[in-house]
């Protein structure tokens, strides 16, 4: 293919069908088809369920949506579905923030992360469509128009759910610019998109962050030419509560937010509104998912003055996974694409080596806690690529990475001696078996913990070579 063609090809794939209307066109469209007026966390999990599921042996469900994406974490991704359910249906637990609680790398962010990609491709898709009031900075639902004494009918006839009310700038344009009239709104399919803030927002608390952060501000350059900082022309609807609208809010270490904004939080997940200076409570749409650790948390629920926030959390703990096969999976996974190094393999009796090890650092004689402190997924990752880099060798064995393991233990600062002298003790314990990591069981990882038969055609071995 030409440079030309590659471009070309590039740019269409990036492009999107655009659509616009009158307010007409797009009702008729949702009465043939009811699923466009979805609200957010409805159309979240019909975007999931949209990969499929498969009942598994013991009766739960496996989502094609997390399928050899997340691995350990099936009873933390059934109590999301199971909120989004109930949430899509109306019921009160919709009023709260899910909270995904747990320690770093325990996976918050990564299924957070899937979850805005996949809520973004979706809307691309016939059965994900959005559409929104033209120009309306905050995407606007415009069956927001029907009045509150009409949309009962909608409901029983067409199956159509109306929650919410216009916001301020599509009022005003609805009374002046519209003359009233429906006929003359204009309707358009928006595409959500957290690089173009449609539809997906993300506030992290910083030492300097400002309330417009989340709900805008006055612009300036037009309050000389209307005169009053009330005028929705001469404000600026930009905030990251404005920008998720129409799909997901995600605070990044939420508990760590200043108070007034926590104060916003708790508004904002019961009544699904908040108060913008000079203007009237404002909904939006919205999925509110936050996620922070432990250490946090259990400061945070100290302050007796912070119940009411944790009364609008919807918990969700996010411990680290504590099967073994379940940890060598995530290892598996990176070293297929994030840490494929061309030319270099690691054996995987080295992976079954660092699972075993980090498993046993997370146990913990309280069973709450049990996988809420230990090595992080992120840290034998992180020695897995140092080990590439320091072993001059196309095969890195066993002994290879327990080296490199036992200098990263030894060497990592935030462990207390104590913990240091606890965890280098369990390396000492696993040393003395590196012969057995060395003649690992080459078959599928979940026959081999109950097998022992040794393979010998070098070929299954390369088979779980897991650099290839």
């Amino acid at each position: 293919m030409s440079v030309d063609g590659f471009l070309f090809d590039a740019g269409r794939k990036m492009r999107h069908e655009e659509w616009k209307g009158s307010f007409e066109d797009y009702l008729n469209m949702a009465i043939k088809n009811p699923t466009i007026t979805q609200l957010s966390t409805e159309r979240i999990y019909n975007m999931i369920l949209s990969h499929g599921t498969k009942e598994r042996e013991d009766g739960s469900i496996e989502y094609g949506f997390f399928k050899n994406r997340i691995f350990g974490s099936t009873k933390q991704i059934d109590q999301l579905m199971m909120y989004l359910k109930a949430a899509s249906m109306g019921l009160d637990i919709k009023k709260r923030v899910v909270l995904l609680l747990g320690p770093p790398g325990g996976g918050k962010s990564m299924i957070l992360g899937m979850i805005k990609k996949g809520l973004a491709s979706y809307s691309r898709t016939q059965e994900g469509a959005v559409y929104a009031i033209d120009s309306c900075p905050i995407n606007e639902d415009p069956m927001h128009l029907i009045p509150e004494g009409r949309r009962g009918e909608l409901r029983s006839r067409y199956g159509i759910r109306i929650e919410g009310k216009l916001c301020p700038w599509c009022q005003f344009r609805f009374e002046n610019e519209w003359n009233l009239n429906l006929n003359n709104v204009p309707v358009r399919r928006i595409y959500l998109s957290e690089e173009n803030r449609i539809g997906i927002g993300t506030f992290a608390p910083a030492e300097r962050n400002d309330m417009d952060e989340l709900y805008g501000s006055a612009d300036l350059s037009k309050l000389e030419q209307y005169g009053n900082a009330g005028d929705v022309r001469a404000y600026d609807f930009n905030g990251e509560l404005h920008t998720a609208n129409r799909g997901l809010m995600e605070f990044i270490e939420v508990l760590k937010a200043k108070p007034e904004f926590l104060h916003i939080l708790l508004t904002l997940a019961e009544e699904q509104m908040f108060k913008t200076p000079r203007f009237p409570l404002q909904y939006v749409d919205e999925l509110l998912i936050a996620h922070t650790n432990e250490g946090e948390f259990l400061r945070f629920i100290g302050n007796r003055e912070n119940e009411a926030i944790i009364d609008r959390f919807h918990i969700i703990k996010m411990p680290y996974n504590m099967r073994e096969e379940d940890e060598e999976q995530i290892y598996h996974s990176a070293l297929k694409s994030k840490l494929k190094v061309d030319n270099m393999k690691i054996h995987p009796g080295g992976l079954r080596l660092a699972s075993e090890f980090v498993i046993r650092t997370r146990q913990h004689e309280n069973e709450l806690r049990v996988g809420m402190g230990g090595i992080s997924p992120r840290f034998i990752l992180n020695t897995i690529a140092l080990a590439f880099v320091s072993v001059n060798k196309p095969l890195i064995t066993p002994k290879d990475f327990y080296t490199v393991l036992c200098q990263q233990i030894h060497h990592y600062p935030i462990l207390t001696s104590e913990k240091r002298d606890e965890y280098m003790n369990y390396l000492r314990d696993i040393g003395t078996k590196i012969h057995e990591y060395e003649e690992i069981n080459v078959q599928p990882l979940s026959k081999s913990r109950n097998s022992n038969h040794t393979a010998t055609r070098s070929s299954m071995f390369d088979d779980l070579i897991l650099g290839d």
